[in-house]
């Protein structure tokens, strides 16, 4: 049987003030933060690109062996897990973040990492699109989430995505 939650209005509303305000204070750095995430995602989608027809037939391969193997197989991609996996490695994100946003010498790393993170995810889905094509738009995003999961979990042990 579901017990309904009742959620305190004076809470929700206090707390709706708390962000509203933080945000208006910190709009800049998001503005700022959201424009070098923007430009990794523009250098992602450019470098896959302009890359040679080698590169983009080795990358072409790839992805269609992945998801030819998925389908073959009718392989059961674990949802709890690739969730699990995802928390863990945003937290660590947010950790460095963290520990590293509160040096001075340390901040210019988060303009690095959040444009890395934009990196990922533009040459991933460009590279998604340039060897799948948009005709199976209604399952690109699935596509997109469990092959960056599975790419990034997989060869990038040092550096997550």
């Amino acid at each position: 049987m579901k017990t309904k939650i009742r959620y305190n209005s004076k809470y929700l509303s206090e707390l709706k003030r708390v962000l509203i305000e933080h945000i208006q204070l910190n709009l800049k750095d998001y503005l700022i933060l959201s424009i070098i995430f923007i430009i990794g995602v523009m250098i992602g989608v450019i470098l896959i690109n302009n890359s040679d027809e080698q590169s983009k037939t080795e990358i072409s391969g790839y992805i269609n062996g992945f998801v030819n193997t998925i389908k073959s197989e009718n392989y059961e991609v674990d949802k709890v897990k690739l969730i699990k996996i995802s928390i863990i490695d945003n937290i660590k994100t947010v950790a460095v973040i963290w520990l590293v946003g509160s040096t001075i010498i340390g901040i210019p790393l988060i303009y690095v990492i959040t444009c890395y993170k934009g990196f990922c995810i533009g040459y991933t889905i460009s590279a998604i699109i340039s060897s799948l094509g948009l005709g199976k738009r209604d399952s690109i995003f699935n596509r997109v989430t469990i092959f960056t999961e599975y790419n990034c979990n997989t060869y990038n042990s040092y550096v997550k995505c």
